[in-house]
C-alpha cells in the first residue's frame, strides 16, 4: 500500500490512503476530465484475429449493438455481454460455461485455485494471439505499483503507529504478488511483469503538472497495461492523465461516481464511489434516525432536541459534490443540515475546527456526520470538547474513520457516540488475512507487512479482470469483464466472515464496495487487528446491507453510545 508520501505538512486529505493499507449509483454532473479521442476496443468474441484495438470492428458494453467508444461518456448498460455467458470465442468476457474438452488442468475443480475460499471460477486455458494492446505482449502484461514522494511528519506520525509502509516491504510485496498471480490466474500464455514507480511528487498538496509529468514519464518508461495509485487522493490529475494516454488506472477514494464513468473504460477503484457512498448513508439516516430524538448524543439538551445533522467534508473538486449529495438526501427527509466545509491544511486545521464547530454548534446541530479523510475528526473532535459540546457522531463508512486504530485518535469523550454505516470489513489478525495467505503460497515465510492487504485487495480485482477479459486483453475486454458480472469469484462476495466484502462491478459502477455494515465504537472492545483496546463494533453479527436493504428504526445501541 502506498505509504504516508501522501501528505505534507500542509495537507492531510490522502493520509488516509496509507491506512486502508490495512483492510480490505446515482450519475451526477461529468466531470471535466473526460477522455476524448479514446480507441475503440473489440470483446473476445468478434477479435479472434489479434489485431491490436483500434483497427478493426469494435464494441464496448452497453449498446444493443453497433460500436460504443470511450469518448461518448456513456454509462455500460444494457444487456449485451451479460450475466448469462453463451458467448462464443474464447472464454472470459460474459462466458460462464467452460467448453466441453476444454483444457483445465491449472484449476482446482470450480475454481481457478484454493488458497482460499474466494478465489475466481475456473476458466479453461488457451492461447493467445500474441499483442492485443500496449503493454500486453504474447509473453507478458506489464503493471506497475505508484508510490508519491515520502512527506517527513506524515511518515514519522505513521511510524509512531506502526502504520507506515516502508518501500522496500512494498517492494517485496509486489514481487510475491508478481509470483502468486503467474502461478495461480489463468493469464493464457503469458506472465504479469510487475514493477514499483517512486514518484517525485507529493499528493497533499498535489501539483497537478507534477503528477500530470510524472504519469507521462510512467508510461513512456515502463509501457505498463495498468497502474495501481491505492491512495486517497484530493487530486483527480495523475488518473484522469493516465486515462488520456489510454492506460488503465486503479485508485483515488471515493471520488464522485462521474468521474469514472467519463474516463471508461480506464478509471476504476476499489473502495465506494462517493455519490453511492451518499446515498447508502443517506438512506440508512433517512430510515433509522430522521425526524427522531438525538438520544445517542452525550448530554440531555441535545438527546432532548430532533435531529439537525452537520456535515463536515474537504472542500475538493471531487468530494464536494459526493457530500453535497449526502445533504440533499437527508434535507429531503425533512431533516435541517449544517454545511460545514473545510481547507484540508493541517496549518490552520485547529483554529477550522474551532470556528468549525463553534458555527455548527451555535445553528443548533445535534448530530456530525465526517465525510472525510481520517485525520479531520482527530481536530474536531477536541474542538467540540473544549467547547463543552458532545453530539452524535454518525458514521458515514468512508475515508477509514471506521478503522480501529485511527478512531483512537479521536477524542474519547466523544468518539463513544459514535455508529453508523461501516464500509471497512469484520477484521481478522495478520495472519490471516489474504495478504498473508497470498505471501506463504508465494513462498515467503510469516506474514505480510502490516498494510499489505489494500493492495493485495487491488491486485486481486486486477487479476481476476485479466482472467476473465479473456485471451484478446485489452481495456475493451477488461471494462467488459469487469461490468458484465461475469466474475463472480475473489473478491465479489457478500459473505460477512470475509476479509475482503466487496460485491460486484455492474452498469456505471466502476467501483467494487457497494455494502455496508453497521458498527458502533467501543473503547473497551479488543481490536482484531491489533489486540489493543479501542475497536468498532458491528451489529447484525456483521450482516451487510447494499442500496435498499437497511431496515427501518433505530438501532439497538448500549447503553453510553
Amino acid at each position: 500500500m502506498l505509504a504516508p508520501s501522501a501528505i505534507p505538512a500542509k495537507r492531510y486529505a490522502p493520509f488516509v490512503a496509507v491506512i486502508l493499507a490495512q483492510l480490505v449509483l446515482v450519475a451526477v454532473a461529468p466531470s471535466k476530465g473526460r477522455v476524448e479521442n479514446a480507441p475503440t476496443f473489440a470483446g473476445s468474441s468478434t477479435q479472434a484475429d489479434g489485431q491490436v484495438p483500434g483497427q478493426g470492428a469494435s464494441t464496448l458494453p452497453g449498446g444493443s449493438g453497433g460500436a460504443t467508444t470511450g469518448t461518448s461518456g456513456a454509462v455500460p448498460g444494457g444487456t449485451s455481454g451479460g450475466t448469462g455467458g453463451g458467448t462464443t470465442g474464447a472464454p472470459g468476457v460474459g462466458s460462464r460455461q467452460v467448453p466441453a474438452g476444454a483444457d483445465t488442468s491449472r484449476c482446482h475443480g470450480a475454481k481457478q485455485f484454493t488458497d482460499f475460499p474466494q478465489a475466481p471460477r475456473c476458466v479453461a486455458h488457451t492461447g493467445n494471439p500474441g499483442a492485443t494492446y500496449p503493454g500486453v505482449t504474447g509473453k507478458t502484461i506489464n503493471l506497475v505499483y505508484f508510490r508519491e514522494k515520502d512527506n517527513p511528519v506524515v511518515k514519522g506520525l505513521l511510524q509512531s503507529i506502526g502504520l507506515y509502509s516502508d518501500p522496500k516491504d512494498q517492494q517485496a510485496f509486489i514481487s510475491a504478488m508478481e509470483d502468486f498471480i503467474n502461478s495461480r490466474y489463468e493469464l493464457y500464455g503469458r506472465k504479469v511483469k510487475m514493477s514499483f514507480w517512486q514518484s517525485p511528487c507529493e499528493s497533499a498538496p498535489p501539483v497537478d503538472s507534477c503528477m500530470r509529468d510524472d504519469a507521462k514519464a510512467l508510461v513512456a518508461q515502463r509501457h505498463p497495461f495498468a497502474v495501481l495509485y491505492d491512495n486517497n487522493t484530493n487530486a483527480p490529475a495523475f488518473f484522469d492523465q493516465l486515462s488520456k494516454l489510454h492506460v488503465i488506472n486503479w485508485g483515488g477514494w471515493h471520488f464522485q461516481d462521474s468521474f469514472s464513468t467519463s474516463h471508461r473504460p480506464y478509471h476504476y477503484d476499489v473502495t465506494m464511489g462517493g455519490d453511492a457512498q451518499a446515498e447508502l448513508t443517506g438512506e440508512y439516516f433517512c430510515k433509522k434516525l430522521a425526524g427522531r430524538k438525538a438520544r445517542f448524543a452525550g448530554t440531555p439538551d441535545l438527546q432532548a432536541k430532533t435531529r439537525k445533522v452537520a456535515v463536515f467534508y474537504p472542500q475538493t473538486e471531487v468530494n464536494t459534490e459526493p457530500a453535497q449529495h449526502l445533504e440533499r438526501l437527508i434535507k429531503g427527509c425533512g431533516t435541517e443540515v449544517v454545511d460545514v466545509p473545510y481547507s484540508p491544511d493541517t496549518a490552520t486545521a485547529s483554529s477550522q475546527a474551532t470556528s468549525q464547530v463553534a458555527q455548527a454548534r451555535s445553528a443548533g446541530a445535534t448530530t456530525v456526520m465526517y465525510f472525510a479523510d481520517p485525520i479531520a475528526p482527530a481536530f474536531g473532535t477536541k474542538a467540540m470538547s473544549s467547547q463543552n459540546w458532545f453530539p452524535e457522531h454518525l458514521l458515514v463508512g468512508s475515508g477509514l474513520i471506521d478503522y480501529d486504530i485511527l478512531a483512537r485518535l479521536y477524542d474519547a469523550q466523544q468518539w463513544k457516540h459514535a455508529f453508523g454505516p461501516s464500509d471497512t470489513v469484520v477484521y481478522r489478525p495478520l495472519g490471516q488475512q489474504e495478504a498473508s495467505i497470498t505471501w506463504r503460497a508465494a513462498g515467503r515465510k510469516g506474514n505480510a507487512y502490516n498494510s499489505a492487504q489494500l493492495q493485495w485487495g487491488y491486485w486481486a480485482a486486477i487479476a481476476a479482470g485479466i482472467q476473465m477479459a479473456g485471451p484478446t486483453l485489452n481495456p475493451g475486454t477488461f471494462e467488459q469483464a469487469l461490468l458484465s458480472g461475469s466474475i463472480d469469484g475473489l473478491p465479489w462476495t457478500r459473505s460477512h466472515d470475509s476479509h475482503i466484502t466487496w460485491t460486484h462491478f455492474g452498469p456505471g459502477d466502476y467501483t467494487a464496495v457497494s455494502d455496508a455494515k453497521e458498527a458502533y465504537w467501543d473503547a473497551n472492545a479488543i481490536s482484531p487487528i491489533d489486540g489493543k483496546q479501542g475497536a468498532y463494533v458491528p451489529l447484525n453479527s456483521g450482516h451487510r446491507y447494499r442500496l435498499g436493504e437497511w431496515t427501518r428504526g433505530e438501532p439497538s445501541l448500549p447503553a453510553g453510545v
